[in-house]
């Protein structure tokens, strides 16, 4: 059809569970390690997403009583999308780091690294807090006009 958007379909989909524990941190990383170099993700793309992704299993890991973490990773032809998913509840809270002592800065980090994040928070009537982590394959185009042009 004449004038149509190119539809962006998934490519590949590979979808593991992993024992919900530290130990299991080295083999989810090496999952997305070569599931990234298989897609030919640049360096730097995948080393974020990797991140990202180690973040979010630390954080059920740490946060949940899941026994087990499922990770979704699906190509698409300008992205990766990965989906971490547990059987926990998200609990929102205010930090206190005076009390706590060091920590909660994952969701930021894996806000940083990543292009985008949503998080569907489990509830004690629907456990299963799931992450969404999505890292393009190429950087969006940043606007090259100096900030005084920009706004005019």
């Amino acid at each position: 059809m004449k004038g149509a958007a190119p539809t962006l379909r998934a490519q590949m989909q590979v979808v593991r569970s992993f024992r919900s524990h530290p130990s299991a941190l080295f083999e989810i990383r090496r999952f997305i390690r070569q599931l990234a170099d298989e897609a030919r993700l640049p360096p730097q793309a995948a080393t974020d997403l990797l991140i990202a992704v180690s973040e979010a299993c630390a954080n059920s890991m740490l946060h949940t009583s899941s026994r087990t973490i499922r990770v979704a990773w699906t190509l698409h032809d300008d992205r990766a999308e990965v989906v971490v998913r547990d059987e926990g509840v998200f609990r929102r809270r205010v930090r206190m780091p005076e009390v706590e002592g060091a920590g909660g800065h994952g969701i930021p980090l894996m806000t940083a690294l990543v292009d985008e994040i949503a998080i569907l928070e489990g509830t004690e009537q629907e456990p299963g807090t799931q992450v969404r982590l999505v890292k393009r394959r190429r950087a969006r185009p940043v606007d090259a006009r100096p900030p005084s042009a920009a706004g005019a």
